[in-house]
């Protein structure tokens, strides 16, 4: 009984509760110029805000035109893009967000089993940036804690897994590579309650990890990093089409908890290791225990195609 409970409970989050956009945007909607203090909504955390110290004269989030900058031309060829340019000092980082546990966006949005944050968005990396530096998506647990998130290097196009910060240190690589001067569209899927992430990169899931902080929400942030010192040099990555929503947990393989693509001991091992806590819960009930365990033997296996 309690197998098939945890099974139904399970199908249930995958397939009946409704993806909620909290916020889409092409950018086209903003004027040119700073991006920091431009409107989104109405309301608490409704303006957008940015965070990162720059060599005069940049600016930390600019949005910009086709034609700006050589070689850079936006989704379609039209309308604005948001560009992200590197910090002046070795080890910074620039982040723009909107404030989503302020102003209740995710509250609202994650409400009736929503329970995974999507951030999906285009990112053009040019090749041959002077400065050693990263692009991507950070997710903010709170205002001062980093939960996950992936990053580009704008010197190889290799990605890389955050955990619990950005510094290389909390970096973890995917093994995947994108390609530089170019758009790529990537999907970052974070379970706020359990902490599993997944990226999907131009529509083909890339790589799953699992992070140690999890349990809220703060930001999802349109992020770079800076890994050497950088003198008056400036690296910029170029950021459109971006959505924010809180969707179904769907991973099709929901006990595959380690992403090798088996429920094997690795999982079980989780699941012990997070018991009588979140961090191995497979059925949502917020804590890990038997049907959590029962979720594991009765997936015990390849995970289905």
């Amino acid at each position: 009984m309690k197998l098939v409970l945890a099974f139904v409970l399970v199908l249930y989050a995958a397939c009946c509760a409704t993806a909620t956009d909290i916020y889409s945007t092409d950018f086209n909607n903003y004027g040119q110029g700073a991006l920091s203090g431009q409107l989104a909504w109405v309301g608490v955390g409704g303006s957008w805000a940015v965070s990162g110290s720059m060599n005069t004269p940049q600016i930390a989030a600019n949005l910009i035109g086709p034609g700006v900058d050589s070689g850079v031309t936006p989704i379609g060829g039209s309308g604005l893009m948001t560009r992200i340019c590197t910090e002046k000092f070795n080890a910074g980082r620039t982040k723009a967000w909107l404030d989503l546990a302020n102003s209740g966006k995710w509250a609202t949005a994650s409400a009736g089993g929503n329970d995974v944050l999507e951030t999906t968005v285009k990112l053009f990396i040019p090749s041959g940036q002077a400065v050693t530096s990263t692009f991507g998506v950070m997710i903010s647990k709170s205002s001062f804690e980093t939960s996950g998130g992936f990053v580009v290097s704008a010197q190889s196009g290799a990605i890389s897994f955050l955990n619990g910060g950005y510094a290389i240190a909390n970096r973890t690589a995917t093994g995947v590579t994108v390609a530089l001067n170019a758009w790529n569209e990537f999907s970052y899927r974070w379970n706020v309650v359990t902490g599993r992430g997944e990226l999907r990169v131009n529509g083909a899931s890339a790589a799953t990890h699992q992070t140690t902080l999890f349990g809220s929400v703060y930001a999802s942030n349109l992020f770079s990093t800076t890994d050497a010192a950088p003198g008056t040099l400036n690296a910029f990555g170029y950021f459109d089409d971006l959505a924010i929503r809180a969707v179904a947990n769907s991973v099709p393989c929901p006990a595959d908890i380690s992403g090798d693509g088996q429920v094997n001991a690795n999982d079980l091992a989780s699941v012990l290791a997070g018991w009588g806590g979140p961090a191995g819960d497979l059925d949502g009930n917020g804590v890990t225990d038997g049907l959590d365990l029962s979720i594991i033997l009765g997936g015990w296996g390849p995970c289905p195609n």
